[in-house]
């Protein structure tokens, strides 16, 4: 009489954290890589189910339920990357208003200590400039956003931008990190829900093999 597989036990769920293997120091998890399915589905068996040694014949864990929490997990992995990728545009584009403004505040600065009026054009009208020549006072006034402008010190105001431009620019490049690692976590998500596919198929044939 032909064998006859068994239908694996349901599980209603996977716990994603069990997918990964740590986080970076920014909290992203860093997905585990399958060496061997079966070995990997007893992992994921839950307390009191099939050991980590189950046989291929009848998996541990259901393979659309392994798979479908790699796909959860792949969707918060691209959600992230989303997040991430409007950052660092939002990074890229604010640097260098950040140093524009830095370095008109350098300018002030010049000419307050050399005793000198600053020669400046300004907006009528679209296209339409005015000429101004303008006598420090040793202060300036700078847009924090949302429609909110503060007025500082020559001194304050660089000690601000200086402070900022820095931190602009190690969010980029803890940005750029984090998109790096979402890549390579999203490829290796990828290959492991390929790897359990491919896994089952092979299963299936080798028990229509033996009926």
């Amino acid at each position: 009489m032909a064998a006859v597989e068994q239908a694996p036990p349901a599980v209603a769920a996977v716990d994603t954290s069990l997918l990964v293997k740590g986080h970076n120091v920014r909290g992203i998890p860093e997905v585990v890589f399958i060496e061997d399915v079966a070995v990997f589905l007893g992992t994921l068996a839950p307390a009191g189910g099939k050991s980590a040694a189950a046989s291929s014949a009848a998996p541990a864990v259901p393979v659309e339920t392994a798979i479908g929490a790699f796909n959860e997990l792949y969707s918060k992995y691209k959600m992230f990357e989303t997040n991430l990728e409007r950052t660092r545009s939002n990074m890229k584009a604010k640097i260098p208003e950040i140093e524009r403004s830095l370095d008109l505040v350098k300018h002030l600065i010049q000419k307050q200590e050399e005793d000198e009026k600053v020669q400046t054009h300004y907006n009528l009208a679209d296209t339409v400039y005015g000429k101004a020549e303008l006598t420090g006072d040793g202060c300036v006034c700078i847009w924090l956003g949302a429609n909110v402008m503060l007025e500082y010190s020559y001194e304050e105001a660089h000690e601000l931008l200086v402070k900022s431009l820095a931190n602009a620019e190690q969010k980029l490049v803890e940005t750029v990190e984090d998109l790096q690692l979402l890549r390579n976590n999203i490829i290796t998500v990828e290959v492991n829900m390929a790897r359990i596919f491919n896994w089952d198929v092979k299963r299936r044939r080798d028990l229509e093999g033996k009926k």
